[in-house]
Order: structure tokens, then C-alpha cells, then sequence
């Protein structure tokens, strides 16, 4: 299961979010502001499949509901309100890009400690009147979509690099 999980991120869910990530970070100026998204209409046809998506943002806990066909993937529409769900197909938890760069950010300075942030996370939301339910309901989640994001970073950066690299050698 996890094979099939990695192989499912590296080759088909990070590849088709460098566009939609670049695309996010320019329009809210490097995730300084927060975008407004309007609902785009399916075009695929298909069946599609209602999926509730706890959203763990700074300063609060939200649930939405996401509708997913094989035209708009949950992972592109999380990444287009700017969130990054724990699972490429049916996450249930999906983090605030800012929350993400920020724990990365964080990461780069002192060492690495998943556990640390993700309890320091529940208490504080906890003191803000949220509840999070069950035996570590954050850590394994929010550690695989920092995990997923970082490699989105690590896989935009490279693109970008292969665009100037092309570019460069057709001068």
C-alpha cells in the first residue's frame, strides 16, 4: 500500500500540482495574501465523489466539502484554495500552505520534530475552543502532507531549473 501511495505522489499527483502551486504562490504573492476560489464546473461528466476535508489553518479548524471527478482531483482543488491534503486521492486532513512553509521554514533552523509541532498545534487550537478527536489525530497526517509538500517544493524548484536550463542553451 504504501508503494502504490508513493508511486501515486511521485508520478501522478506532484507532477500535476507544480502548475497550480506556481500558479497560487505568484497570485497571493508568495502566500501573502489569501485568494478568494470559485467553484469550477466539472467537465468530465463522471460520477463525482463528495469528500469532507478537515483544514488545519493558523488560526483555526474548518470542515469543507470538495466534490472530486476524474477532471478536478482533490489534490488540485485543495492546492487551489492554497492546502495540501495528507493523501493524493482521499485526504481527510489537508494543512494551509502557510502553515506548511512555516513548519518547513522552522525546520531549516532547528531540528526536525513532527511530534513537537503537530501536539503544539493541538493545544493551541484547542485553546481556541477546537477539538481534535481521537489518539493523535494530527501528527501521521500533517507529517505526510509537510512530507509531500516539501517534495512539491524540491520538484518546482527543479522545473523551473530545467525551464531556465532550456532556455539558456537555446540562446
Amino acid at each position: 500500500k504504501r508503494l502504490a501511495q508513493y508511486a501515486r505522489w511521485t508520478d501522478e499527483v506532484i507532477p500535476r500540482l507544480i502548475g497550480p502551486y506556481m500558479k497560487y504562490v505568484r497570485e497571493s504573492s508568495n502566500l501573502a495574501e489569501e485568494l478568494s476560489v470559485e467553484a469550477e464546473e466539472c467537465v468530465c461528466l463522471t460520477k463525482g465523489l463528495g469528500l469532507e476535508v478537515l483544514v488545519v489553518r493558523f488560526n483555526k479548524l474548518e470542515k469543507i466539502t470538495i466534490r472530486t471527478c476524474a477532471c478536478q482531483t482533490a489534490a488540485t482543488q485543495l492546492m487551489k484554495r492554497g492546502l495540501f491534503g495528507c493523501a493524493p486521492l482521499r485526504p481527510s486532513l489537508a494543512v494551509d500552505l502557510r502553515v506548511l512553509d512555516f513548519v518547513s521554514r522552522l525546520f531549516l533552523r532547528i531540528s526536525p520534530n513532527n511530534t513537537a509541532v503537530c501536539n503544539t498545534i493541538e493545544d493551541f487550537l484547542k485553546c481556541q475552543g477546537y477539538q481534535l478527536r481521537g489518539q493523535d489525530p494530527l501528527r501521521r497526517r500533517f507529517a505526510n502532507a509537510l512530507q509531500w509538500y516539501n517534495n512539491l517544493q524540491q520538484s518546482t524548484n527543479e522545473f523551473v531549473d530545467s525551464v531556465l536550463q532550456r532556455s539558456r542553451q537555446a540562446i
